[in-house]
């Protein structure tokens, strides 16, 4: 069974960080599209030969109701070299191009525990701006949200995530590997550093990991050493192509 195709056109291309952009589509054909925040779609970029050539994004909205919406936010990284980075950061509003999905499983189940971190690191945490209306509906589960980045300037919806953090039960924590930090709510070192700093116990939290596949691998490995199941953390990889 072939897999749904949603024909969208480009409303928005905007650099946001020196090396990210955030792209805004609407929905062409068919004019609305459902999904669960946490999952990803994949784009059909224009290509040579019978392959096709397929890049997978993060459904970035941040919306009330991800049913029958009429818009598509994504934030897509520089790849050196990068066939999608040429062809994304290059794209002028009124582009038409097709996407498949959604697809993921990196979306909060109905049931939470005690704790749930949700980590990222850059575009990583796109899946995670997208939850953040959905947040409300667990007022007896504590949230932290971990970006991870070389550098503040690297940083990007941080108005969104601080707007969530003023609820009691959502915390937002920034986390800088190559720089010291510069403003009130950052840290230096890497995500895993961090996340180590709260315990983590399987009996308590639920993880989430998104991003960078070196970060999910640490991450992955040292919650193995702390006896977390697979059910217990959920993740999904970045991995970077120039093909």
């Amino acid at each position: 069974m072939p897999l749904p195709t949603f024909r969208v056109e480009l409303t928005e291309n905007q650099q946001i960080t020196p090396k990210v952009h955030k792209l805004v589509f609407k929905f062409v054909e068919p004019q609305h599209f459902t999904y669960v925040p946490g999952q990803f779609v994949s784009f059909i970029l224009p290509h040579e030969g019978d392959k096709p050539l397929k890049r997978s994004y993060s459904i970035a909205n941040l919306e009330q109701n991800p049913e029958n919406t009429q818009h598509l936010e994504i934030v897509v990284a520089y790849v050196e070299g990068g066939k999608a980075t040429e062809f994304f950061f290059n794209a002028r509003p009124g582009l038409e191009i097709d996407i498949t999905g959604p697809f993921g499983l990196l979306y909060l189940p109905e049931e939470l525990p005690k704790r749930v971190f949700l980590i990222g690191t850059g575009t990583g945490v796109a899946p995670y701006r997208c939850m953040l209306n959905q947040l409300n509906d667990y007022p007896d589960t504590e949230f932290h949200i971990l970006f991870g980045a070389q550098y503040e300037e690297d940083m990007f919806y941080l108005d969104d995530f601080k707007r969530a953090a003023e609820q009691d039960n959502i915390f937002f924590h920034r986390c800088l590997s190559k720089q010291d930090p510069l403003s009130e709510g950052c840290s230096k070192g890497y995500v895993q550093h961090k996340l180590e700093s709260f315990d983590p116990s399987p009996e308590t939290d639920l993880v989430y990991l998104c991003g960078n596949p070196n970060m999910v691998d640490d991450v992955f490995n040292l919650l193995k050493d702390k006896e977390f199941g697979v059910k217990q953390v959920k993740r999904e990889k970045y991995v970077f192509s120039k093909y």
